[in-house]
């Protein structure tokens, strides 16, 4: 009985050396995946097939490699749970991406992975394809023919080495040096139209950046209070201040224009009680005014003188919109009297709309770009369309940035900063506008009505507003005990009005009826600063009525591709 167990245990000790190693080396199922070892083509790890099928597998595929270039995966595991196609095709997938298999960039790999079940006789078979491999060698259907015509006959039977054999068979003769050729000759193209239209995006970028460089960037001019002078040339209006600070009008422009206008005794700006959000204001023509004025604000004068003809001298809110045409014409005589004065190079508006232009062709580019990606599927075209979408976009960014001002201009902008802050801190302190103008700040400023003008110009809303409210809050003989009112704007009137009394100071105790546009006989500071920007921008009328790698030779390991745009084919048997 001895002798018998010491046999026994010899025997499993000697069967345990043999198949241990066997056993341990058995990977727990994927993904993920044991690392691949170089030049190995079929990994049998659920022990299915036998070694001459091993051989003659890894034969075919390393005839395949060298003929075409494109790389084949044989993988076996135990995996019950894998019990459909789509799971099978993930953890195909997941192997391609983690072993690269295919040439990278070409993405012709091809794996095929068996999930079988614990008896080793049913399972599921992938045969995962590359993006390339799909396109240039066997798509989708092709494969999934070869698995269901050829394959899954035999592997029903339970013959799964000559199953694997007619399937690698047909992958072999399928594998021609012709359809190789064919995918490298795409993915070359692909590659030379994503270089292409990388460098084109650049360059396209350089050169409005380079122009800018060149032309758009202004000149650099010291921004000090000693720059300022005793006044600005007689053509630098509020309006055209406006230009110059920001290298081109805005309906700060038409702002600025209007209340030097109505500081001039031209016009007058008159609220009416609200019907439309944005359509409370209009304006009334008063006269040619006491100074005489620049060529672009005289024309917008007698423009308005013209429009207002036919409306009683009121030109009523809603018939703001008629002044549009003007308001634009206006901006642009502005920036051509700045280009003829010498202190712009060429008009703002003319230099934005031409590298707008531009930029749209850019971006249309692009679209025309992505729209043959859809078709064609060419990554390069994808490529080729963001950057030259980047360049368009950086181009449209810039086209803000091209006007410029002359070296005179440049000077010009840095006296007119300075006086900008100097008004500032000055209202900062005032307790009425007419502090403002006591206090010398701008030397040629002599009026409030000048102060309040050259203040909407600067885009000091807030501080014009912080001054008439001061103004307006305190008694007047605290704020000017020498005057018999403190001033307020009476070119700004509310309710409707068939004539205007007269232009300058007014007291605080005037009478004007409340309405719902104001709640006081007293104009309201923040809804006059608010309202000037809907004046300066007028909107059309509605005709409608209201309602509610490198490449892989034999012996080498994969060459990097991967499962991306890739698909599957296979079944269970």
């Amino acid at each position: 009985m001895k002798r018998f167990a010491s046999i026994a245990a010899t025997a499993i000790c000697g069967w345990l050396l043999l198949v241990g190693p066997a056993l341990a080396a058995t990977p727990a199922a994927g993904p993920p995946y044991p690392d691949a070892v170089t030049g190995q083509r079929v990994y049998d790890y659920a022990a299915i097939f036998s070694p001459d099928t091993i051989t003659e597998a890894e034969r075919i595929i390393a005839g395949i490699e060298a003929r075409t270039g494109a790389q084949v995966a044989v993988f076996t595991q135990v995996k019950p749970e894998s019990d459909d196609l789509d799971k099978a095709n993930a953890d195909a997938r997941a192997l391609m991406d983690q072993w690269g298999v295919g040439r990278k960039g070409f993405d012709d790999g091809l794996v095929i992975l068996f999930d079988m079940q614990d008896n080793l006789r049913h399972g599921q078979v992938s045969l995962y394809a590359g993006s390339g491999y799909r396109a240039a060698f066997l798509t989708d259907s092709e494969r999934q023919a070869i698995f269901d015509d050829d394959m899954k006959p035999l592997l029903a039977d339970g013959d799964l080495d000559d199953g694997l054999m007619v399937g690698l068979r047909d992958i072999d003769a399928n594998a021609t040096p012709e359809h190789a050729a064919t995918l490298e000759q795409g993915r070359q193209i692909n590659a030379v139209v994503a270089a292409t239209g990388l460098l084109l995006g650049v360059l396209l970028m350089l050169v409005a950046v380079g122009y800018w460089l060149r032309h758009g960037r202004d000149p650099v001019a010291i921004d000090d209070n000693s720059v300022l002078m005793p006044a600005p040339p007689a053509d630098l209006t509020p309006a055209m201040a406006t230009v110059l600070l920001a290298d081109g009008s805005s309906d700060r422009t038409v702002s600025a224009g209007l209340v030097d206008l109505a500081a001039r005794g031209c016009i007058a700006f008159v609220a009416e009680p609200i019907v439309v959000p944005g359509d409370e204001t209009g304006v009334e023509y008063l006269g040619p005014g006491k100074d005489t004025l620049p060529a672009p604000e005289g024309k917008l004068r007698d423009e308005i003188a013209t429009k207002s003809q036919h409306h009683d001298g009121y030109i009523m809110p809603h018939s703001m919109y008629r002044l549009i045409d003007d308001f634009t014409s206006f901006k642009d005589r502005l920036e051509t009297a700045a280009v003829t004065n010498g202190w712009l190079t060429a008009k703002p508006s003319s230099v934005i709309l031409t590298w707008g232009l531009i930029a749209g062709l850019e971006i249309t580019g692009a679209l025309v770009a992505a729209f043959f990606w859809l078709i064609l599927g060419a990554s390069g075209l994808l490529v080729a369309a963001v950057a030259i979408a980047l360049a368009g976009t950086g181009t449209m960014i810039l086209a803000r940035l091209m006007p410029s001002r002359t070296r005179q201009g440049a000077m010009l902008w840095s006296m007119l900063v300075a006086y900008r802050r100097t008004l500032r801190l000055t209202m900062a302190q005032a307790a009425s506008m007419t502090d403002v103008v006591k206090a010398k700040a701008l030397p040629w400023v002599t009026t409030p009505d000048q102060a309040m003008a050259w203040g909407v110009a600067f885009g000091l809303d807030d501080d014009i507003e912080g001054v008439l409210s001061r103004s307006m809050t305190k008694p007047y003989e605290e704020i000017d005990p020498q005057a018999s009112a403190a001033w307020h704007p009476t070119w700004w009137l509310t309710g409707p009005t068939g004539g205007h009394s007269g232009h300058g100071a007014a007291s605080l105790g005037a009478s004007r009826s409340s309405g719902i546009f104001s709640a006081s006989a007293i104009p309201d500071p923040g809804s006059i600063m608010a309202a000037l920007g809907s004046i300066s921008h007028p909107s059309s009328p509605v005709s409608s009525s209201s309602s509610s790698g490198s490449s892989f030779s034999g012996g080498g390991s994969f060459g990097g591709g991967g499962g991306g745009g890739g698909g599957g084919a296979g079944g269970g048997f």
